[in-house]
């Protein structure tokens, strides 16, 4: 055998050598997906808002009782299937689909927020149309193996704010828009309640109905339980209050702006749904303007008349 075929031999061999090596050192840092937890979840969507579809993707957040960083992914809203570090956790889910909700501080299970953003053409917030869900584990084990599959239903984490204007003499009405006070931006996700360090306003535009004009707005937080009563918390402000303001343009070119004084009646009304009856007259003169005769609060068959 010449020196270059030595050569050729000793390089082949040296190779061999170090693939070798690498595939022992693979195996060796390769975890045993035996010593996993596999996962499975699955949604029952029995929560929904009523009028709104099934929200499409779901976000997970796993923050690790002893320590360490949040495991997070996302997938669609039927369920999941991974796997885990056995351990136990606190859990976060919500559904991140909601083109004006943004997320911020989930790093930690009790600091995990969502929030409202504000629109670049407005610089406004504005109310969106698909409606926040969420879930908070205090405490998950993912044990070693196969895991039981476990069901959740969401809990709604916004209210729906209907509001209903009747107008006599629409028909000297071009259009109206309008915005409404003391809104929350944000709502804690674990404890699921809204923050109200800072209050806004958040814009509304109205469509025409039967008799006038409506709107639909999503509002964060959820209501109370029945017979309960708001946390007193010294270093948060009292139950927020809420006026609406009504912009109104006119058929003769004129503008009339009317404000409505709801106080707390928001926060007292139960349930997910809000309906708030405006009734109002557009007066004729040198110019138009318009009157508001009543309002109302109801929530189903119970109602808080001002």
């Amino acid at each position: 055998m010449n020196i270059q075929n030595c050569l050729k031999t000793g390089i082949v061999f040296s190779i061999c050598c170090i693939i070798t090596t690498l595939i022992k050192c693979s195996k060796e840092k390769t975890p045993d997906l035996e010593q996993q937890g596999h996962v499975q979840y699955s949604f029952k969507w029995e929560k929904l808002l009523k009028g709104y579809p099934v929200p499409e993707q779901v976000r997970y957040c796993f923050y690790p009782t002893d320590g360490g960083s949040v495991i997070q992914m996302d997938d669609d809203a039927n369920g999941m299937n991974f796997t885990l570090p056995p351990a136990r956790y606190k859990l976060l889910v919500f559904n991140c689909d909601a083109a004006d909700i943004a997320f911020r501080n989930t790093n930690k299970f009790e600091t995990a927020e969502a929030y409202i953003q504000i629109t670049k053409a407005a610089d406004k917030l504005q109310s969106g149309q698909i409606p926040l869900y969420g879930i908070a584990v205090e405490e998950l084990e993912i044990k070693r193996g196969e895991n039981e599959l476990v069901e959740f239903a969401p809990e709604p984490l916004v209210r729906n704010l209907s509001i209903r204007i009747k107008v006599d003499g629409v028909e000297n009405m071009v259009s109206c828009k309008g915005t409404i006070s003391g809104m929350s931006t944000s709502i804690n996700l674990s404890k699921q309640e809204i923050t109200t360090e800072t209050l806004t306003d958040l814009t509304f535009e109205t469509t025409p109905s039967e008799e006038g004009v409506q709107a639909n707005i999503l509002m964060l937080g959820k209501p109370k339980e029945k017979g309960e009563e708001p946390p007193v918390d010294p270093g948060q402000p009292d139950t927020p209050t809420h006026e609406v303001t009504l912009d109104f343009t006119l058929s003769d070119g004129s503008n009339s702006s009317s404000t409505i004084d709801l106080g707390t009646s928001i926060e007292e009304t139960e349930g997910h749904d809000i309906d708030v009856a405006i009734d109002a007259t557009v007066v004729p003169g040198s110019a138009f303007t318009v009157k508001i005769n009543s309002w109302e609060v109801a929530s189903g068959d119970s109602l808080i008349i001002e």
